[in-house]
C-alpha cells in the first residue's frame, strides 16, 4: 500500500470543508435579508429582485465617459445606482440604423413604467437620439417604436420572489435526492459525504460570487444545478471504487480503501476537469456578458468540484465510517 497522502489531514480537510458551507450560508442568509441594499452581499439581479434591463445603441462607438453618463442619468431618475451598465458588441445588428455594432446593457432595480419611460427620455435628450415623447406615465415603453433601443425588459417583485422560491426548492430537492440515489446504491455515508462535497461545491460558488461582485441571476441557478450534476458523478465513481475495494482489500482499514479508491480515479478526475474547465474558460473570455453571468460560477464549481470529489467525499466518508464502528463495538 503506497502510503497515505490525500487521506492523511482528513479532519483538517474535513473542517475547512464545513468552514466553507458555514461561510456560503451565512453570506447567503445575509445577503437576503439585506437583499434591498447593493453594497452589502451578493449582488442579486433584476430576476431575483425586480426591475429592469435596457438594451441600447447610442449610434456611434461607446466610450467609457458614456457610459459614466448613462450610470448618472438611471441614478438621477431612479435614486439609485444601476446594478449594471456595461459595453458589449453585438455583431447581429442593422449598422445602417446603428451605425455601431457597440451596444449599452443597463440593469436597474425600477420596474415602474413611468421611470423607464423617463430614463429612455433622459439618454435620447443626452446622446442626440430621437424619442416620441407620448405615452407618459404607466404606458409601457414600445421598444419596436424606438430603432436605437433593442429591447427593454421588467420583472416585477412578485414574479422575482416566487423565481427564488423557485430555485431555492429546486436545489434542495435536487440534493435530497441526490442523498436518497446515492445511499440506496451504496451507503448512508457515501450520501452524507457526496451531500456535503455538493454543499462544498455550491458555497464556494457562492463566495467567490462574493468576492468578485458577480450579479446573482437565473445563470447562476442554472450554473449551480449544473455543477450539481458534474460534480456528484466524479463523486459517484470514486464511492464505486471504494466499493469494490471493500470487498477485494479485506482487512484493510477505511483510510486505506479509500485512500486506493482515490488513487485510482484521480487520473480519471483530472482529465475531465482539465477537458470541461478549458472549454467553459473560453466561453467565458469571448461570450457576452449574459453568459459570463453563467460561464464564471461554472469554472467555479469545476474546481470546487475537483477538489471536494478527491479530498472532501473520501475523508467525510472514512469519518462517518470510523465513527460507526467504534459506535458499534
Amino acid at each position: 500500500m503506497n502510503k497515505l497522502t490525500i487521506t492523511s489531514k482528513g479532519k483538517i480537510i474535513v473542517t475547512v470543508a464545513v468552514i466553507i458551507i458555514v461561510l456560503g450560508i451565512l453570506g447567503m442568509v445575509f445577503s437576503y435579508i439585506f437583499k434591498d441594499n447593493p453594497d452589502i452581499g451578493l449582488r442579486w439581479g433584476i430576476d431575483f429582485t425586480g426591475g429592469t434591463v435596457f438594451n441600447f445603441s447610442i449610434k456611434r462607438d461607446v466610450t467609457q465617459a458614456d457610459l459614466d453618463k448613462v450610470n448618472v442619468i438611471v441614478k438621477d431618475v431612479t435614486g439609485e445606482t444601476p446594478s449594471l451598465v456595461q459595453k458589449t458588441t453585438v455583431t447581429a445588428v442593422d449598422t445602417a440604423i446603428l451605425k455601431s455594432t457597440d451596444i449599452i446593457i443597463v440593469k436597474c432595480n425600477t420596474d415602474k413604467n413611468a421611470d423607464r419611460r423617463a430614463i429612455l427620455a433622459a439618454i435620447a435628450k443626452e446622446f442626440s437620439l430621437p424619442f416620441a415623447s407620448e405615452g407618459e406615465g404607466e404606458e409601457s415603453v414600445d421598444a419596436s417604436t424606438i430603432d436605437w433601443l433593442l429591447s427593454s425588459d421588467s420583472v416585477g417583485p412578485a414574479a422575482a420572489s416566487d423565481l427564488l422560491r423557485s430555485a431555492i426548492i429546486a436545489t434542495v430537492i435536487a440534493a435530497l435526492l441526490m442523498l436518497v440515489y446515492i445511499s440506496i446504491r451504496f451507503d448512508l455515508f457515501s450520501g452524507i459525504a457526496a451531500v456535503v462535497a455538493l454543499l462544498h461545491d455550491i458555497s464556494m460558488m457562492i463566495i467567490c460570487n462574493l468576492i468578485f461582485g458577480v450579479q446573482i441571476n437565473l445563470p447562476f441557478i442554472a450554473a449551480v444545478l449544473t455543477i450539481l450534476g458534474y460534480s456528484i458523478n466524479a463523486t459517484i465513481i470514486i464511492f464505486d471504487r471504494i466499493r469494490e475495494n471493500n470487498r477485494l482489500m479485506q482487512g484493510a482499514t477505511s483510510q486505506e480503501v479509500a485512500e486506493k479508491s482515490i488513487r485510482q480515479t484521480m487520473r480519471r478526475s483530472i482529465f475531465t476537469s482539465l477537458t470541461t474547465l478549458f472549454t467553459i474558460f473560453i466561453l467565458y473570455i469571448l461570450s457576452v456578458p449574459s453568459i459570463r453571468e453563467f460561464s464564471f460560477p461554472i469554472i467555479v464549481g469545476i474546481i470546487a468540484g475537483f477538489y471536494s470529489s478527491v479530498f472532501v467525499s473520501g475523508n467525510v466518508w472514512i469519518l462517518l465510517k470510523n465513527k460507526f464502528s467504534k459506535h458499534k463495538n
